[in-house]
Order: structure tokens, then sequence, then C-alpha cells
């Protein structure tokens, strides 16, 4: 759609909505949003991927093919389900299976959420 608006082709969009909910967890830099370090390894992204969408921010490949850290906000891990709690989950799930040194990550995604739901 953005591009689309950027090339002034918005009118020829076909635009669609799915039932259910999603939901986005940020694995951060240690340090971030000041100092931190780039060049970490990032593993387990092939099993996050079986929970999640892994939307790449702060990251490279190595000439070697390997994909390390290379910003303060790393990824964005994405759940999606018929319910937030659900979509929760599966984000919480697909997070919690990378691992990079310095990892960081908040746990209180989508309570305020959840509490609406609950009441």
């Amino acid at each position: 759609l953005l591009h689309r608006a950027a090339t002034g082709r918005l009118a020829d969009a076909e635009v669609g909505f799915r039932e259910g909910a999603a939901a986005c967890v940020v694995l951060a830099s240690a340090g971030y949003p000041s100092d931190y370090e780039k060049g970490k390894p990032i593993s387990g992204l092939e099993d996050a991927s079986r929970h999640a969408t892994i939307l790449h921010a702060g990251t490279r490949r190595t000439d070697g093919g390997e994909i390390v850290t290379s910003g303060g906000r790393v990824m964005g891990v994405v759940g999606e389900g018929a319910t937030l709690r659900e979509a929760l989950d599966a984000a919480y799930a697909g997070a919690d299976a990378v691992r990079f040194e310095g990892q960081t990550l908040r746990r209180d995604i989508g309570r305020r959420g959840l509490a609406r739901d609950d009441g």
C-alpha cells in the first residue's frame, strides 16, 4: 500500500482484512536506546518462525552468511491467533526461540488489552 501510494497507484489497491488478533514483541540489544553493541550472532530464527513472523530491523548478514545484530531494535516477532491471548502466546514463543547476547524484551506487551478482554 505504501509503494502504491508513493507511485500514485493507491486507487488500484485491494485491501483485505482477517479476523483475529496480532501482537508484536520487539527484541532489543542490551543498552538500547543508549549505547549497545553490534555484531552479536543470532540463533533460533528457524524455530522462531514456526511460531511467529520475524521482522528484521537491526540485523545484517555477514560475509559468511551469519545473521548478527546491527541495531538497537533488532527484530519484531509477530504472533497471530484467533484471540489476543493466542497472538501473544505465539509472539512470545517465537521471541523465546531467538537467542543473541544481550537480548532484551518486554514481558508486559498486551497486558492492558488482555485486561479489557477479561473485563
